[in-house]
């Protein structure tokens, strides 16, 4: 959904957090931090389902996000217009390393309510200096329906 730019601690020079070392040796990070993306159109977005966004994020994690939904599905009858979604999310920091995870989970789309929507982000792939990197981030945001803007906030952690 964004290029982002992470705050690693003092390994990368971005910040005081040394990192927490987990049972298995790997080092992680905390990652927080705030959201926003305009809706992509095509021919740029190629979701099959025609919801594409690009940001940008802050906090711990600095840069630009591109997200493309690949799949749609009403969660529940009893509830219309909330729809659980999958998708994959592309983050690019402004050094140039990239995340690229699945981007799982639920969006009101009823204009009579609030636009709100959940997502968790687990990362599968990095370049650059993120090879390698593993974690995940949970995201809490509103899409307006007016402009197709979504904001939010997010959390979560990336381990080395």
């Amino acid at each position: 959904m964004a290029v982002v730019v992470l705050v690693l601690g003092a390994a990368f020079g971005f910040g005081p957090e040394p990192g927490r070392v987990e049972a298995d040796g790997s080092r992680c990070f905390p990652l927080i931090g705030v959201f926003d993306a305009v809706p992509v159109p095509p021919p740029e977005c190629a979701s099959p389902v025609g919801f594409c966004t690009a940001g940008d994020l802050s906090g711990s994690l600095n840069g630009t996000y591109a997200f493309t939904m690949e799949s749609s599905t009403p969660a529940d009858p009893r509830v219309p217009g909330i729809n659980n979604f999958a998708g994959e999310s592309v983050v690019t920091t402004r050094r140039g390393a990239t995340l690229t995870g699945i981007d799982t989970g639920t969006i009101d789309l009823d204009p009579a309510r609030f636009g709100n929507f959940v997502s968790l982000i687990t990362f599968t792939t990095g370049t650059g200096y993120l090879e390698g990197a593993t974690g995940q981030i949970a995201l809490r945001g509103k899409l307006n329906f007016a402009s197709g803007m979504t904001e939010g906030n997010y959390r979560g952690q990336l381990c080395f």
